[in-house]
């Protein structure tokens, strides 16, 4: 088991990239990103080794039998890990898995899970010896994206993940809802191409306008508000931690960009939405101030006027979004865990100081 050297370059040019399932499920690959072209690309980096990437191999001989493989999400201290492929009975049955959900539709994974042997050390190894390496890195904080009945799960806990909190990938059609009255609460709506209509704001007063730089510190309050304590525990309690946190809206340059819009009240950041244009449906996310429920339906209304394709991927926790989205059509197309280890602890350091008396 070793990282990629320079000489296994050519030795990766005469092996195909892998074929088996990637069991770690990075955002790009729920948005529709074809599989061979994203093992394609965790291959390229794996050989590359990347500033923000580390990946480790298990080889036995010539062969390939396992790779993992993390990058850094925002900031150096929170990274994710975006390949997963294993040898043996756990990489099979996962594939029977991804085949019943074939066959069956999305759901019928429930129904399908797979015990992860005991006897998996090497697995366990791997993913631990990579974790060991991004502590090197100064990386705080690892996130992994499993299927909610990923045979994986229980190796994953064994290496010091816990549950964060669930997501659900819904699937739909925009263009549904008219914003033909804009105004409180009912912000301007971004065009088909994924710009915002107009001068950014409607003409009714509505309030959406697009994100600036000079906002991330309002977005880190608002992300206060409306995300449980257990959650901003495992995300980041502080500012920089959250910063370094975020997972990217749009990794991949390629057919389209993401945009980002807030809602404010009072000179407030009370809602923030984010579209990011793909080829086969666009991305999105939101979430908004629970004090303010209305700028909630607002931006979804924003987000569901532009018409074609969409995908939300939508944490428990806010329930209100996926309420919404099945309202009007959208269906679940799969579950997700998302789990994270902390892979620093904080060193307690006892002194003395002088106090008045």
């Amino acid at each position: 088991m070793q990282s990629f050297r320079i000489s296994d370059a050519l030795r990766c040019t005469l092996l195909p990239p892998p074929r088996g399932p990637n069991l770690a499920c990075p955002r790009e690959s729920l948005a529709g990103v074809f599989p061979g072209r994203q093992n394609a690309l965790l291959w390229k980096n794996a050989v590359l080794q990347p500033a923000d990437r580390v990946a480790l191999a298990q080889w036995e001989g010539g062969r390939l039998r396992g790779l993992v493989s993390a990058r850094i999400r925002c900031g150096r201290r929170a990274w994710e890990i975006d390949g997963w492929y294993l040898p043996g009975r756990m990489a099979a049955d996962r594939s029977d898995r991804d085949g019943a959900e074939n066959r069956n539709g999305a759901g019928a994974t429930a129904a399908i899970h797979h015990p992860v042997a005991e006897t998996d050390t090497a697995a366990l190894e791997l993913l631990e010896q990579l974790i060991a390496a991004i502590g090197w890195r100064s990386g705080e904080r690892i996130f992994l994206r499993l299927a909610a009945h990923c045979p994986a799960l229980p190796l994953a806990r064994r290496s010091g993940f816990y549950p964060c909190f669930n997501e659900t990938l819904l699937v739909g059609y925009g263009g549904m809802v008219a914003n033909s009255s804009p105004g409180k609460g009912n912000p301007a709506v971004p065009a088909a191409n994924g710009h915002p209509a107009g001068n950014n704001v409607a003409p009714g007063g509505g309030d959406l306008r697009p994100r600036r730089p000079a906002d991330d510190y309002a977005l880190f309050q608002l992300f206060c508000a409306s995300t449980p304590v257990a959650v901003r525990d495992a995300l980041g309690l502080t500012f920089d931690q959250w910063q370094d946190a975020r997972e990217p809206l749009f990794r991949q340059g390629r057919g389209g960009r993401a945009q980002e819009w807030v809602s404010e009240h009072k000179g407030r950041i009370v809602g923030w939405l984010g579209l990011a244009a793909r080829r086969r449906a666009a991305e999105a996310m939101a979430m908004a101030n629970p004090d303010y429920p209305e700028r909630l339906a607002g931006l979804l209304n924003a987000a569901l006027s532009r018409p074609g394709g969409q995908r939300w991927l939508v944490p428990e926790y806010r329930a209100a979004i996926a309420d919404r989205l099945i309202g009007q059509g959208f269906r679940e197309q799969a579950q997700y865990t998302m789990l994270v280890k902390l892979a620093a602890a904080p060193a307690r350091s006892y002194g003395m100081a002088a106090v008045e008396a």
